[in-house]
Parts: structure tokens; sequence; C-alpha cells
């Protein structure tokens, strides 16, 4: 076992089956944590001291759930990653958006960031506090054409994740958000073909 901050610590990271949160979560193993993951496609297994829970983070009940496996599982919850995301449908002229995928991106981008974000300090502001940690994009700053919808759920969980952090720093939770540029995944991976 290392030595290091996380060891022992419990980690839910969503997204994790591939891309950013798969990397996120072998990370936190790596580094001595335990970790349940979350994700509508099933990855490979991470091995050590992991779970993987099927989740649909755009329903709030099986966010619920997730939170709850790693309470159940490893007795606790010590970090949430928020990781979870769509692109929906790319380079579409917003003249010809359509509200079925508005409602996608904003299900999983925006509304499973604040249901894994209020669960996980549901359980940390009972426990003596935590860290959460929400995945955005550049995109949510920059504007930029084709991916309105995505940008605009991505800027809504900056503001979100900046408004949960004054509040919820009175139970020793900290809230940040992280906006990375293009990193090869498949969502990158699509958006470039």
């Amino acid at each position: 076992m290392s030595n290091t901050e996380l060891d022992g610590k419990v980690a839910v990271v969503t997204g994790a089956a591939g891309g950013l949160g798969r990397g996120i979560a072998e990370r936190f193993l790596a580094e001595g944590a335990k970790v349940v993951a979350g994700d509508l496609a099933e990855g490979e297994p991470l091995g050590g001291n992991s779970v993987f829970v099927p989740t649909d983070v755009s329903d709030m009940e099986q966010v619920s759930a997730l939170v709850a496996t790693a309470v159940d599982t490893f007795g606790g919850l010590d970090i949430m990653v928020n990781n979870a995301g769509v692109s929906g449908t790319m380079h579409r002229r917003f003249l010809d958006d359509d509200l079925a995928d508005f409602h996608q991106v904003m299900g999983v981008n925006v509304l499973g960031v604040m249901a894994g974000t209020r669960d996980a300090a549901r359980y940390m502001a009972e426990h003596g506090g935590g860290s959460i940690l929400n995945l955005t994009s550049i995109g949510g700053i920059q504007a930029g054409g084709g991916v309105q919808t995505y940008r605009a759920s991505k800027a809504a969980v900056i503001q979100f994740t900046k408004s949960a952090a004054i509040e919820l720093a009175y139970y020793d939770i900290r809230v940040n958000a992280i906006a990375p540029g293009n990193i090869r995944t498949a969502i990158v991976s699509k958006s470039a073909n």
C-alpha cells in the first residue's frame, strides 16, 4: 500500500469506464484509495479496492444509489468526482438544435453534477467534510459554435460549483471545478470526426 494522502480514502468517480474518469479512478487506486466507479458503459475492471456500479447520472435515484454503495461497501465517502459528461450532437447549427439533445446534455452534464454534489455533501456534512470535484470544460468558459448546449451545460457547472463551494465550506466540504482543454478522449475524438 502506498503512503499518500489518499491511503484509505473512499472516492466515487462518475464516468469511470473510460477517458478522464478511468484515469482518475486508476490514479486514486494507485494512491491507495478505495474507488466506487459509476458509468453507463461497463469498462474493463479496475481491480484493487474498487467496485463498479452501472449508473445513469441523469437519474437522481441512481446517483443516490452510487453514493450509498460507497458508504455501504467501504464505510464512508471522502471524495466525489462528478466526471460523467456527454457532448450531444456535434457540429450542429444552433438553428437546427432540438430539445431532445438539450435535455440529454443538461441531464447528464448539469443534473448529474448537482445530484452527485448533493448526495455526497449530505453524507460529508454529517461526517466531518470531504472534497467534491466537478469536471467542466474550457468550453464552459470560451465561446464557440457547433456545441452550444454542451458549452452552456459546462458554464452551468462552473457557476453551480462556485455557489456550492460557498455554501458547503461551512461543513468543511471543498467543492472545486476543473476545466480541461482538449484531451484525447472519446468525446474529443467524436468531435474531431
